[in-house]
């Protein structure tokens, strides 16, 4: 009943459009899922985000779901998962992830960790749950303990590419090293723009004898 009522004086809107979702429909409403900038990326070494990356770090493969820009409905959903608690968005968009990455399922997956102070204030690592989720999946092994950021460094948000590279060395190590070795890895992430934090997470596994390194993520933009 209590349900019931609060569904009825405050329903449950679109996390994109803002409009009232209809039943059956969760977080996002079904022409707002439609029209997501989806990437429609296979999971490789070809695409635009693993060419990025591959300048900066040796990569396996990658993948982005969608397109990530000011103007477009990604960072409403990345904004929301982020900053506003809705921490339910990760796990539904990581389904989408799953069939392509079945095609070769990593040994572990790794979530890119916040700072233990940013994650207190937070509440929340919003890339856990992408994380867990794929793990759930894929049958892989997930661990949020092995890769540490030592670093409470600025946001990235507002920095330009060369800052950022800056901002994130040196930030990150690697605990229980010899579950890593040879195997290959998952690094997770809600958002990649530069690539400059996955890259210095990706050669510090890498440096400890990880096997071979893959990248998922929600959102990419692309240079």
């Amino acid at each position: 009943m209590i349900h019931f009522i609060r569904e009825l004086f405050f329903p449950e809107v679109c996390v994109v459009c803002n409009r009232p979702l209809s039943t059956g429909e969760k977080i996002i409403c079904r022409k707002c899922l439609y029209d997501l900038p989806l990437t429609h990326y296979e999971f490789d070494n070809k695409n635009a985000l693993a060419r990025q990356l591959q300048v900066r770090t040796k990569l396996h493969k990658a993948i982005a779901l969608m397109f990530y820009g000011k103007f477009l409905s990604s960072s409403k959903l990345i904004h929301a998962l982020k900053y506003k608690g809705r921490k339910e968005i990760g796990p539904l968009l990581a389904q989408y992830l799953t069939e392509p990455l079945s095609k070769d399922p990593p040994d572990i997956i790794i979530p890119i960790p916040l700072h233990p102070e940013k994650r207190k204030l937070r509440g929340y690592n919003q890339t856990e749950g992408i994380a867990q989720t794929l793990a759930n999946e894929l049958g892989s092994s997930y661990h949020n303990e092995i890769l540490i950021k030592t670093l409470h460094n600025p946001s990235q948000t507002k920095k330009k590419p060369l800052e950022r590279d800056r901002n994130v060395q040196k930030v990150f190590d690697v605990k229980n090293k010899n579950l890593i070795r040879n195997k290959h890895i998952l690094l997770v992430d809600d958002v990649i723009t530069t690539g400059s934090t996955i890259s210095h997470a990706a050669n510090e596994l890498y440096k400890h004898g990880a096997g071979k390194i893959s990248v998922a993520c929600l959102a990419f933009k692309k240079d």
